[in-house]
């Protein structure tokens, strides 16, 4: 094992002696670790370097002396035999632990979970109250959402430590080939929901975003020495940090040149071009980090089309970003006409800095918004370089030359949306573009494969011996599910909202979505994403210190998670079967196929777990936003059931909100046309003042203050309306009267731009008492006593908000 590979894992198992010792219990007479520990002491592993004992007996068992050497003394170098290797572990420990905020009280460890990441973000410096996540490994079948002090309290959690301990050993004598990333991986499953420090500290990162700074730290270190002195002060830069973004994302998704002639395979197409980027960007990032030697610990983020790099800061930082940016962008204008545009730029930092990342982060954006003003401005002879191709005809998605009815490209992200359907696998290659049906970025050497078990994965493998494969299992943390053993084969997991909507294995078509929707054949399409993210990243911190290189990886990691990984479980409460349930309710519908029929059933309450196939499409969802489609009622009643969900994961912090957009059109409106309909609605959300959710021409706050009445309270009513209709205590034509008296009262028909003007028409609304004659006078018509009540008493609540109950009760009961 060379020099750099001993560091990588001795400064990825520093501290994994917290976790053990724990796990030890640390009150018996006797521990775990060795008896040749036992005679070392604090002049030997310094100051709260008790911890190491139980890291180097750990490591000793897997890795050679020099990776328990550099364990053992990373809190006092002087006593190693390699003291400048270690001294770069313990610069890198000090540099990854900046962010630790110092407790008056003494923690018992064994009694204090991880702080939710979450609870720490203020925007107005106010500290909100502590909620803790569960001591457990990650399973995305369980619930991982932060809870409550009463619980921390009566937490004992020596037997969660043991339990999580004999797992993660377990299944670490599993991995024959003692890949770094596949370790990465596993640590990743069994150390989110360890604290890394709670001895005279508060408990907010997690043993593994502390493990996974330290080792990105450690290699930028390491190789900055190879080209400058190395000092071991804090204020040297030594990091580069890199920051990329794609710009032109949403055109490039939705726009189509021809709609009439582009509906055919629109759904996976939509889908596929969404994961070409998102992998696309993922590639880039993966490239810069191969080329500069390092590895995915020195990916900080990645997502949303934008990925954030720490790197060692030296010339050929420089000149291999510079090649990457240059290539990449000559792809973009060779093939999609420069629609899209990779915007990369660096800052420098020494390890005080890596404390205020929040700053980086905002310098960095600055840097980003700057470039976007000059984009391709060392290529504009290759942009404006029109060249008379040969008699082509056009594409009709995306309007290029195509020897075909649609051009190679969009035939490649038509396929790509369909294989990536309920896949279970997918297969990261490096410098192969012979594999067949993959998806090849041929300038950064990159493909990827999907697959839906473990025999075309072999298949794969066993084909190719020589590629270098990272083997990612899909939304399921049991990867290590391979009898194969190789240097050139990684595995990991990873979490991507996959849900798509089929009978038997075949997608439904948008038409299909429609159909099952109750009453109205309509197409809902949402967006959502959160709302200030740029804000909570530069300012949520301050109040804390700031927010540091391992707050920064531990934000984004959890806030990922949600996107795309709990999205899936969210999803499944949306669904139909098609078997007739027992015992179940349901609202029959038949869908037509090319060749057959099927009858699906809806059922009017929750199917048991695992039974039935969601109704929601996931077009993208991951970082900290989403677009899905599916029928209109099931979108507007997810949007809310994610909104609930997302607040519980976020620690119900007022300061992280979320907003959202929903359009509503005919399953034969362009789908594009629809998503960018949907863009605007969230827009309008967001321009009057965030945390709303816009829907059928309607801004709303998502919950009620007082007398301005929020999404939550206006959907229950508009909910009772139906089922009142359905009875026939109420009328349809007692409900299209309201929404008469609405148009004539509260409908101005003016477009609202921005919070103040919203807030003014919230007043106006409120203080409009007009309508109160002709609404007492329609009411007469009810017969039930106490529906007449209950209309009367809420009807003059709702009446300012009427058009959204009544607009559902419309469709659905059409």
């Amino acid at each position: 094992m060379d020099d750099y590979k001993i560091l990588k894992f001795a400064s990825l198992f520093h501290d994994i002696g917290k976790f053990y010792q724990r796990a030890d219990n640390l009150g018996k007479s006797s521990h775990a670790y060795d008896s040749k520990y036992e005679k070392l002491d604090m002049s030997d592993y310094g100051k709260s370097g008790a911890h190491s004992k139980w890291s180097a007996d750990f490591v000793k068992d897997y890795f050679d002396d020099y990776v328990e050497d550099l364990v053992l003394y990373h809190h006092n170098p002087s006593k190693s035999d390699f003291p400048e290797l270690c001294k770069i572990v313990q610069k890198a420990d000090h540099h990854s632990s900046k962010e630790r905020i110092s407790s008056e009280d003494k923690s018992d460890v064994l009694l204090t979970p991880l702080t939710s990441i979450f609870s720490r973000i203020s925007l107005d410096g106010e500290k909100h109250d502590d909620l803790y996540v569960p001591l457990v490994e990650l399973d995305f079948t369980k619930a991982l959402h932060p809870q409550s002090e009463k619980i921390k309290n009566g937490w004992n959690l020596v037997p969660d430590y043991q339990h999580l301990w004999n797992r993660f050993v377990d299944e670490f004598k599993l991995l024959e080939n003692k890949d770094f990333e596949s370790v990465l991986a596993l640590l990743k499953k069994y150390t989110s929901t360890v604290p890394s420090a709670t001895y005279y500290s508060e408990s907010d990162i997690s043993l593994y975003d502390h493990l996974k700074t330290t080792v990105a730290i450690a290699n930028c270190r390491y190789l900055f020495s190879k080209n400058e002195k190395l000092n071991q002060t804090d204020t040297q830069d030594v990091y580069r940090i890199i920051n990329g973004d794609i710009s032109g994302i949403q055109n490039f998704i939705y726009r189509v040149q021809t709609p009439e002639d582009a509906q055919s395979g629109m759904s996976k197409r939509l889908r596929g071009r969404s994961l070409y980027l998102t992998l696309l960007c993922e590639s880039i990032a993966s490239k810069i980090i191969f080329d500069l030697d390092l590895d995915s610990s020195n990916i900080l983020l990645c997502g949303g089309g934008r990925f954030t790099i720490i790197a060692p800061n030296t010339q050929k930082t420089d000149e291999i970003v510079n090649k990457i940016n240059l290539e990449v962008n000559h792809e973009f204008i060779e093939k999609f006409n420069a629609e899209l545009f990779l915007n990369i730029v660096s800052i420098n930092a020494c390890g005080d800095d890596l404390a205020n990342f929040d700053k980086i982060l905002s310098d960095l954006t600055v840097l980003l918004n700057e470039n976007k003003k000059h984009k391709f401005l060392n290529q504009l002879n290759e942009v404006f370089n029109v060249e008379s191709g040969a008699n082509y005809d056009l594409c009709p998605v995306c309007g290029n030359e195509s020897e075909d009815v649609y051009c190679h490209d969009c035939l490649k992200h038509e396929r790509l949306g369909g294989e990536v359907a309920n896949a279970k696998y997918l297969i990261k290659y490096v410098a192969n573009d012979k594999i067949p049906k993959s998806l090849f970025y041929p300038k950064l050497n990159i493909g990827y494969l999907f697959k839906r078990n473990k025999s075309q994965v072999s298949d794969v493998i066993k084909q190719n011996p020589d590629v270098k494969f990272i083997i990612y299992k899909l939304n399921d943390t049991n990867f290590l599910d391979f009898d194969i053993s190789s240097e050139n084969i990684s595995f990991d997991f990873k979490v991507i909202g996959n849900s798509i909507p089929n009978i038997h294995g075949t997608p439904l078509y948008f038409n299909h979505l429609a159909e099952i929707a109750k009453g109205a054949n309509k197409l809902g399409v949402l967006k959502m994403d959160v709302d200030n993210l740029g804000l909570i990243f530069s300012k949520g911190f301050k109040h804390i210190g700031g927010a540091s290189i391992s707050r920064v990886s531990s934000l984004s990691f959890y806030l990922d998670l949600f996107f795309s990984g709990r999205i899936n479980q969210i999803v499944d409460k949306f669904n139909f079967t098609t078997e007739l349930p027992k015992d179940t309710e349901c609202e029959i519908k038949t869908l037509t196929f090319e060749n057959k029929t099927e009858t699906v059933y809806m059922p009017k309450k929750d199917l048991p777990k695992g039974e039935g196939t969601s109704t929601i499409h996931i077009n993208y969802s991951g970082g900290d936003d989403l677009l899905v489609v599916g029928p209109y009622d099931d979108v507007i009643l997810f949007a809310q059931e994610f909104r609930r969900r997302f607040k519980i994961w976020t620690a119900d912090n007022e300061d992280i909100t979320i907003s959202a957009g929903i359009s509503i059109v005919s399953p034969k409106f362009p789908i594009g046309k629809a998503a960018l309909m949907a863009d605007v609605e969230l827009e309008k959300s967001k321009d009057c003042g965030r945390d709303k959710i816009t829907v059928f021409g309607e801004t709303l706050m998502w919950e009620s203050n007082g007398l301005e009445k929020g999404f939550d309270e206006i959907f229950d009513f508009a909910k009772y309306l139906e089922e009142k209709n359905e009875s026939k205590d109420l009328s349809r034509g007692l409900t299209h009267s309201l929404l008469n008296i609405w148009e004539k009262n509260f409908n101005k028909n003016f477009n609202i731009s921005n919070e103040d003007e919203w807030n003014e028409d919230i007043q106006n609304r409120l203080l409009t008492k007009s309508y109160i004659p002709i609404f007492k006078y329609k009411l007469r018509s009810i017969n039930n006593s106490q529906v007449k009540e209950c209309v009367d008493k809420n009807g003059i609540k709702f009446m300012p908000w009427i058009k959204t109950p009544v607009s559902w009760v419309s469709l659905r009961l059409r």
